[in-house]
């Protein structure tokens, strides 16, 4: 009988660990993601969102989803930040939806500038620029990154405070080139194709 619970029990304890395990992969204190954002991603993003926690007192948390299920982003972020202490930021993605937003606690919007961010202006954002990408399985994590070391950088400078984890300014250059190289690859397309249909005129 007892040989019979035990092993009743390690099964049972087994199914948990299967059924848990994926929540504990993807879920860090800085980062809630699936298989939308790359591990190593991950890894610098609660990097960066760890130390200026522990040097502000604000919580920056990044939700990296392929999908929202149905649910309004807004409405999402809402009822995520009920468990939160202030002062605290979320910067969320739906992929599917095509959906990104910031969301932060009373008093702590003056801190960064949301509207510049969010802009899908290539020489102004720091994500969608990056999103508007055919290739999004590849964009998703740079674009990320990104806008997330922005984010908590704005924040860090607000309050007087110097990240020793900061992407730095070498790594946005980088990414504003590369945001300027596909944008400027599309300018060129439409241009060849304006110039075939003046010819096709002519």
């Amino acid at each position: 009988m007892r040989t019979f619970l035990h092993v009743k029990a390690k099964r049972l304890s087994l199914l948990c660990l299967l059924f848990f395990f994926p929540i504990l992969v993807f879920a860090k204190e800085f980062v809630i993601y699936d298989e939308t954002l790359e591990e190593r991603t991950a890894q610098k993003i609660e990097e960066m969102g760890s130390e200026l926690f522990a040097k502000s007192g604000v919580k920056v948390i990044l939700i990296a989803k392929k999908s929202a299920g149905g649910e309004n982003i807004i409405a999402y972020e809402q009822n995520f930040a009920k468990d939160l202490t202030p002062p605290y930021a979320l910067l969320t993605l739906f992929l599917e939806e095509q959906k990104v937003d910031i969301y932060a606690s009373t008093g702590l919007e003056k801190e960064f500038d949301k509207e510049a961010m969010l802009s899908p202006l290539p020489w102004r954002g720091t994500i969608l620029p990056l999103l508007t990408t055919k290739k999004k399985e590849v964009s998703v994590g740079p674009a990320l990154l990104n806008g997330y070391g922005d984010l908590v950088d704005q924040i860090a400078a607000y309050r007087n405070v110097k990240l020793e984890s900061s992407i730095g300014s070498s790594n946005k250059t980088t990414i504003s080139i590369v945001r300027l190289l596909i944008y400027g690859f599309v300018a060129v397309l439409v241009i060849i194709m304006l110039i075939r249909r003046m010819k096709k005129r002519g």
